[in-house]
């Protein structure tokens, strides 16, 4: 004969694989948290060695009009990605998944001292609203919100008409909250975050005729210290990332299209009992500049990520420079 839990059992139950559940979908979050943490710094560092390349091979390739002479720069990029688990990854599975829209804006400005040293000052503000659910559905999911700001001096320095060395340190502020709700249970949870980064690089550019050939291998660094860890212990950590880039391009007059292969690899800091998600990647970007004026370019692209196991991203971008 059957028997059945009493009332006060099943209560006794239902919240106890409550708590069970918030614990286990508060750890996804912070994981997919930290997923998202780690592509707004890594797609910073990106932007601001995208607008430095694209800066000196304006200076070394010419312009439409002929060599550019100005000194200053000033540039902006905005972009948006779309990032989720892959079903492959550790997010996964662990039974949940997660969806994150990441709004960016980059801003610069530089200057050129003589024909061949660059210094310049970047900063750039992030928004990504986080979504985690347990894979199957129910009453069980997480919201993230998170704001980063960043600082980056970069500076670069032409060695040949063909290549030139660029350096970027940064640092970023991340204020994160992330709120659970599994059966009317809710927990709250801040992550304040500062993250050192370094990115150095050596840069080839090549036109021959009317296509233009860019490449890039380059090395990342990034320290990351949790501000208000409760738990005690050391809390930094730290990730290099080995980079290699690939452009081709061709010139219709003030029209280029163009194609960019980035590859890159992380070392992340290993800790002991703790899975490392997949640490390859590989970016493909679409796109055109063009020059609207002899001082004035623009330009919009589309990029996704193609190999990662741990996530799946896919954004677009609008770039707008004026020389003075």
């Amino acid at each position: 004969m059957r028997k059945y839990l009493s009332h006060p059992k099943k209560a006794a139950c239902v919240a106890l694989l409550g708590v069970l559940a918030v614990q286990g979908l508060t750890a996804s979050a912070a994981r997919a948290d930290n997923e998202v943490e780690k592509k707004i710094r890594e797609e910073v560092s990106r932007r601001v060695s995208d607008a430095v390349s694209n800066r000196i091979s304006d200076r070394l390739s010419g312009t439409p009009s002929g060599t550019d002479t100005l000194e200053n720069s000033a540039w902006l990029t905005a972009s948006y990605n779309s990032l989720t688990s892959d079903n492959s990854g550790l997010i996964e599975k662990s039974g949940a998944k997660f969806q994150s829209d990441v709004v960016n804006t980059t801003f610069g400005l530089d200057h050129r001292f003589g024909d061949s040293f660059f210094l310049g000052l970047s900063g750039s503000y992030t928004h990504a609203d986080t979504d985690v659910k347990l894979i199957g559905g129910g009453d069980f999911k997480a919201e993230g919100d998170n704001d980063s700001y960043t600082i980056s001096p970069y500076a670069a320095y032409v060695i040949t008409p063909n290549l030139f060395l660029s350096g970027l340190f940064s640092y970023t502020y991340s204020d994160a909250e992330t709120e659970t709700k599994v059966l009317g249970l809710k927990d709250s949870t801040d992550a304040n975050t500062e993250t050192f980064g370094t990115e150095l690089a050596a840069n080839g550019v090549y036109d021959w005729s009317n296509w233009l050939f860019k490449g890039k291998a380059g090395w990342r660094f990034n320290y990351t210290e949790l501000l208000d860890n409760q738990g005690g212990g050391d809390d930094d950590v730290h990730a290099n990332s080995a980079i290699v880039n690939a452009e081709v391009g061709y010139r219709f007059d003030r029209f280029v299209p163009y194609f960019q292969v980035q590859y890159e690899h992380v070392w992340p800091e290993k800790f002991s009992g703790v899975k490392q998600g997949d640490t390859d990647y590989v970016f493909l970007t679409g796109g055109v500049r063009a020059a609207i004026t002899d001082t004035i370019s623009a330009g919009a692209s589309v990029k996704a990520e193609v190999l990662n196991d741990e996530t799946n991203q896919i954004g677009g971008a609008a770039e707008f420079r004026v020389r003075f």
